[in-house]
């Protein structure tokens, strides 16, 4: 897939909820990997005009890409396992 082929597609969260549009990608040079996908949000009007904050997806929260960008549902961090479980 062509960087200019994801840009503009709506990204969704987990709940359906739309974050904001593709403006795009994250490289890491060195590697020459994809890192992730920036989009702005709100998308839209707002997005096009280059309002709306960035924000950066690492490719791992990413489920599918298709008509819309799928966001996988974010797993809890070490920290938040401990509250729940009372550290055991």
């Amino acid at each position: 897939m062509k960087i200019d082929e994801i840009k503009g597609k709506e990204v969704i969260d987990e709940q359906g909820n739309k974050l904001g549009e593709v403006s795009d990608v994250e490289l890491d040079l060195m590697t020459r990997r994809v890192e992730g996908i920036v989009y702005r949000e709100g998308g839209g009007v707002s997005a096009a005009v280059g309002m709306g904050k960035e924000m950066m997806v690492p490719c791992d929260r990413i489920d599918k890409i298709g008509d819309k960008v799928l966001l996988k549902r974010k797993g809890l961090s070490q920290h938040e396992l401990d509250v729940i479980t009372g550290g055991e």
